[in-house]
């Protein structure tokens, strides 16, 4: 490319750019939408620029997507994490299932394909770190810890989105859905990722920390990019993403005492480089597309605040958090984050999502970043005017439910402290188990017309309505035991309910004959193989997609009857 073209786009880009910027920053909006906006203002401009120009913005964006991604590994601290972050560990364990499921399952109603929306979930699951960080930075009406709690929640994000974004990479790259891809998807992304956070702690806070005592600060900042990209690089070559490498490397370079040396210098650099992905973005964007795609836009953005308004404060209420503070903390979430960006960017590169779907979701997250402060802003007033005004049967009806979740929490007091934590690895343990079934389920769901094909093929007398029977049957037989340990654990738990529900009745404040604890007794008292049955035959119903239902019941009672008498005999 003639230098004359370099330097007139890069005038432009960064210009405009800081122009557009410096517009929206008078009305307290994200620099983020300065940089979105110079692209769309340029996208046609930039059509019509040769294959040189293209191939050069995408360079510096792709340099400003792993110094974004590294810089975004460097604000998780995973000693402040251990401290402080309970809570935080919370709300994310909570909202983040939520908002995953109701998007996935949003965009099937919507009648886009199970991959498309997928992507769809992973790229609204997520908040803006920058933008909270900024919002919060000025606002009074929370405390100090609580606000940092916000924070931590978007980080904890960040990460989810990195590893759901690491499991769908290489697809990305035109991997084939078949056994062997999957199996090589799997183990290149566990020994990856374990390898790399082993090794790389072990080794490189060290190694920055011996650099910075001894050598200049420019040394231990090339030190420390020259690493970022060099796992950068090792990610792309076994076919995972660029931001996966920088991102994780940004992890293991935050616990270095030198973390904060590093970020300080590397902050210009990143700014430069991350204003040209951001601008890159909005290229793909005329402004007609957004005209265009309006109505998709706006329901998007409904979409995602309902379901991140709902399952935050969801979360905050089950941590047993006022009802004040739940719903501030849900607004202060609602801006998408630089993840719905990138994600959707993946995605679109790999003709995975179409153009429109595409524009709607990057229009919603400009939209909700140019919202989220306005409503932050007033969520205070919001639920002063709520209390004052609301009906008398709705206000009463709330206060009823806090009640009971403060009974529940009053009495759970009430047991030992060893019981207690008990429960708490209990229901931790649940948790995990619950994640590691839903991923069996939804990797099933995905390969089980391939697993039924490759049966057809290695026994050529079966037909495909068999070859079938016996993938349900063999996942019959998988799905058994993260079910029992499930079933063990919800158990263990509802032992815990009754044994509290009997202290407080001792002390005047508790009803073993209630419905609550009349129900707890009779989970106690089922039995528990007959609970993992059941539950593992309503998993399999939902597997019902390539024969007739009923010649699937009839299959699966078959094989149960077989099982049954097996453990008879």
């Amino acid at each position: 490319m003639h230098e004359l073209d370099f330097l007139l786009n890069m005038t432009l880009i960064l210009t405009i750019g800081a122009a557009s910027t410096l517009i929206f920053k008078k009305f307290k909006l994200p620099s983020i939408v300065g940089y979105l906006v110079t692209g769309i203002i340029l996208a046609k401009y930039w059509m019509g620029q040769s294959g040189d120009s293209h191939l050069m913005v995408e360079i510096l964006a792709n340099l400003g997507l792993v110094l974004l991604m590294f810089c975004i590994g460097m604000e998780l601290n995973l000693k402040k994490l251990r401290k402080a972050g309970r809570l935080a560990l919370t709300v994310a364990m909570i909202q983040l299932p939520i908002i995953l499921i109701g998007g996935y399952l949003l965009g099937i109603m919507m009648g886009w394909d199970p991959l498309l929306s997928l992507f769809f979930a992973a790229a609204i699951s997520g908040s803006s770190t920058a933008v909270v960080t900024a919002v919060l930075a000025g606002y009074d009406k929370i405390t100090r810890e609580e606000a940092e709690t916000i924070i931590l929640v978007t980080v904890i994000d960040d990460v989810v989105q990195v590893l759901i974004f690491s499991m769908t990479a290489p697809l990305l790259v035109g991997s084939s859905m078949d056994l062997g891809s999957i199996s090589i998807m799997l183990v290149s992304i566990v020994g990856f990722i374990t390898v790399s956070m082993l090794v790389g702690l072990l080794a490189v806070p060290r190694a920055l920390d011996w650099i910075g005592e001894r050598m200049p600060e420019e040394v231990l900042l090339v030190t420390a990019v020259g690493m970022c990209f060099a796992l950068a690089f090792a990610s792309v070559y076994i076919g995972l993403s660029m931001a996966i490498g920088a991102f994780l490397m940004g992890v293991i370079v935050s616990q270095s005492r030198t973390a904060k040396v590093i970020e300080r210098d590397i902050t210009p650099m990143k700014d430069i480089f991350m204003a040209v992905f951001f601008i890159s973005i909005g290229f793909k964007i005329l402004p007609m597309d957004i005209y265009d795609n309006l109505l998709m836009i706006i329901i998007i953005f409904l979409i995602y605040v309902a379901l991140k308004m709902f399952s935050v404060f969801t979360a905050y209420f089950v941590a047993n958090k006022t009802m004040r503070v739940a719903f501030i903390s849900s607004v202060g979430l609602v801006v998408m984050g630089e993840f719905a960006f990138i994600i959707s960017k993946a995605a679109y590169d790999a003709d995975i999502m179409p153009h429109d779907i595409y524009t709607s979701i990057i229009g919603a997250a400009l939209l909700s970043m140019i919202v989220m402060p306005i409503m932050s802003r007033y969520a205070d007033t919001v639920c002063v005017k709520a209390s004052e005004y609301a009906p008398g049967f709705l206000y009463n009806g709330v206060r009823k439910v806090e009640k009971v979740r403060s009974d529940w929490y009053m009495k759970m007091a009430l047991s030992s402290r060893s019981t207690a934590e008990k429960f708490s690895r209990n229901i931790t343990s649940l948790y995990l188990e619950l994640i590691a079934l839903s991923a069996m389920i939804l990797v099933f769901f995905f390969t089980t017309p391939i697993l039924a094909q490759t049966v057809v093929d290695l026994a050529p007398a079966l037909d495909p309505e068999h070859g079938y029977l016996i993938v349900l049957a063999v996942q019959f037989l998988i799905y058994l035991v993260p079910l029992y340990l499930i079933v063990n654990n919800v158990k263990f738990a509802e032992k815990v309910m009754l044994d509290k529900e009997r202290r407080a009745e001792r002390l005047g404040i508790g009803d073993l004959d209630s419905r609550t604890s009349r129900f707890h007794r009779s989970m106690v008292r089922t039995n528990t193989w007959l609970m993992v049955l059941l539950f593992d035959l309503l998993i399999l119903a939902v597997m019902m997609i390539n024969i007739d239902v009923w010649t699937h019941l009839i299959g699966v009672l078959s094989d149960l009857i077989g099982i049954l008498s097996g453990l008879i005999g």
